[in-house]
């Protein structure tokens, strides 16, 4: 018997795949496509995507394979959001399209153990006591499997989540934009955005060569997303919404793209987990889908692994439905903001654009808005002690120590559990019962103001802050760390 099957080959799925892995979890990775995708559906691997990779000593594969981008933009604003500000490890966004971040990803995920099987797809599902038995078809056989755990990663169309009998509640297409992933004769010298009366553009490298191009037109935002895009209606588009002709040639794909808008009603049904694009939809503004869901599986992993082993709390898989909800409900909003933005044409709603233009000039709002797209900016209410310090459930981010030979403490979390650093002035460890082997235990110091009085952080295998303390006293701190640390791990 399987420990988890997971259905779907993109990065959601290859990460989870990896992530339980780190805690040796046994996972088959099935796909119905015989062999990988050659379109990049995403094209922007933000900041905290590139920190969560880094926590695992991954992130550089993927910049030397891409190419960094200081600002993004939201809702197609002139005023750029800058990613410089963001607190990141790697503070940019990364311009890599998805079939190489699935590329990537998959060699790592074999590598660390993983087994991967292309040409089979998840048909049904019978869930029991002990174990989901599925039915895998791969050609024109059926075979059964069994696995205790089953994860959905496969799609906006879950075969998994509507096997499971998940709803999925949400509005239909109710327009339609169009990309054209190219070349050009004439590239702008870095990524851009135009916005008027006939609706918003953007261009932006997702490497080789190749550009991304993106419209939403008055004139045509109203065709069905299976109607035919061509070659020439890219052109006519951007010449009518970028006001020039940027010698588009070589077409690599084309389509349409919908504002489809849909969120699970529940990440879990039993023995049956969804992450990822099958847990959510929605516009495709800035850049989130796939970070979204790379952050569903961080957070699903270290919970299942522990579920699996014995080593969960109660509750703790529960939690990955109560946290990452409302995290997908959060850009489920700002892509609905942001489309309202990029839909703009009557006066009323062109002038709301330049207001929101202006405001992000504003150096906070913008930093704000620049995490929140990053990724950081999303806190969770993880389970802390009473009277909680600020810093409880938010992201670790690109934190400097004054450590010998470890600039951040993203290497410290190569091992994947939680991680306590300790950075009382008394250079005392936390002593508690099975700390040890619990955790990594880590002597630090740390220069930021918000960190100035903490003598002590919790942080999870997701590098979300557990617990933060500012008492002095290190057996208080042990005792208080330890009452934390049982609600992650047994």
């Amino acid at each position: 018997m399987l420990d988890v099957l997971i259905a779907g080959t993109g990065p959601v799925g290859l990460w989870l795949a990896s992530e339980l892995r780190l805690h040796g979890v046994e996972v088959t990775v099935v796909e119905r496509r015989a062999a990988p995708d050659g379109r990049s559906r995403a094209v922007g691997m933000q900041a905290g995507t590139l920190d969560t990779f880094a926590t695992r000593g991954l992130a550089q594969r993927f910049i030397e394979r891409g190419t960094p981008v200081p600002t993004g933009h939201f809702g197609a604003a002139t005023t750029r959001l800058d990613f410089s500000t963001v607190g990141a490890v790697h503070p940019f966004m990364l311009a890599l399209g998805q079939s190489v971040t699935e590329q990537l990803l998959e060699e790592h995920a074999v590598a660390v153990g993983a087994r991967v099987l292309r040409g089979e797809e998840v048909v049904s599902l019978t869930q029991g006591p002990d174990a989901v038995e599925a039915v895998i078809r791969a050609g024109g056989t059926h075979r059964t499997v069994r696995a205790r755990w089953v994860v959905g990663c496969d799609g906006t169309r879950s075969a998994v989540r509507q096997a499971a009998g998940i709803d999925f509640p949400g509005q239909d297409t109710t327009l339609t934009g169009w990309l054209a992933d190219v070349e050009l004769d004439d590239p702008p010298t870095a990524p851009l955005a135009a916005t008027g009366p006939a609706g918003s553009f953007l261009a932006a490298p997702i490497g080789d060569g190749v550009h991304r191009l993106a419209g939403l037109s008055t004139a045509t935002m109203h065709h069905g997303t299976g109607d035919p895009l061509t070659l020439e209606e890219v052109r006519e588009q951007t010449r009518t919404l970028l006001g020039r002709d940027l010698g588009i040639r070589n077409p690599r794909w084309l389509s349409r793209y919908g504002n489809a808008t849909r969120q699970a009603a529940r990440y879990r049904a039993g023995r049956v987990l969804v992450a990822g694009d099958a847990a959510h939809m929605f516009f495709p503004a800035g850049g989130q889908g796939m970070n979204l869901g790379i952050q569903d599986a961080t957070n699903l992993g270290w919970k299942l692994a522990a579920t699996l082993q014995g080593r969960a709390p109660d509750g703790l898989l529960d939690s990955y439905d109560t946290e990452r909800r409302p995290a997908a409900r959060a850009v489920i909003d700002n892509t609905r903001a942001q489309l309202a933005l990029f839909a703009a044409a009557s006066p009323e709603q062109i002038a709301l654009r330049e207001v929101w233009s202006a405001a992000l000039t504003e150096p906070r709002t913008n930093r704000q808005w620049a995490r929140r797209i990053a990724g950081f900016d999303d806190p969770l209410p993880v389970g802390t002690t009473p009277g909680g310090h600020p810093l409880n459930g938010t992201r670790l981010a690109g934190l400097a120590l004054d450590t010998a030979g470890v600039p951040t403490a993203h290497p410290l979390m190569h091992h994947g559990r939680p991680l306590l650093l300790d950075l009382g002035r008394t250079r005392t460890p936390c002593p508690a019962d099975g700390l040890e082997q619990r955790t990594g235990t880590v002597n630090a110091e740390v220069a930021h103001p918000i960190w100035r009085d903490v003598t002590a952080v919790l942080i999870r295998p997701d590098a979300r802050i557990a617990w933060a303390s500012t008492d002095t006293d290190a057996q208080r701190r042990a005792a208080d760390c330890l009452t934390t640390l049982r609600t992650l791990c047994r």
